[in-house]
């Protein structure tokens, strides 16, 4: 079992999830009250470029046949919908 931290957890750790939802809070956003939060987001987004994934398609379908295993990166409890982050994507960036 690996006792270090994986590259994905150093990445992330530059950016504090308390910090980042302060900076959420500041800003009115309609897309609050999903399960798919922000911070659920921007870690896709992250693991995606270290991936090298060049589609939101290709994302989704690795992170899902990966899911049992990356749980713990803190993506979130449940597989995600290739529609519900095309819809973040288009309404939050």
């Amino acid at each position: 079992m690996n006792s270090k931290k994986y590259i994905f957890s150093q990445v992330t750790s530059f950016l504090p999830q308390k910090y980042f939802n302060r900076l959420v809070a500041k800003y009115d956003d309609r897309t609050k009250n999903w399960v798919f939060s922000h911070w659920n987001h921007m870690l896709l987004l992250i693991l995606g470029q270290l991936m090298g994934c060049i589609s939101i398609r290709e994302l989704v379908s690795t992170v899902n046949a990966n899911f049992k295993r990356i749980y713990h990166l803190g993506i979130g409890k449940n597989p995600i919908d290739l529609k519900t982050l095309s819809i973040a994507n288009k309404i939050r960036i």
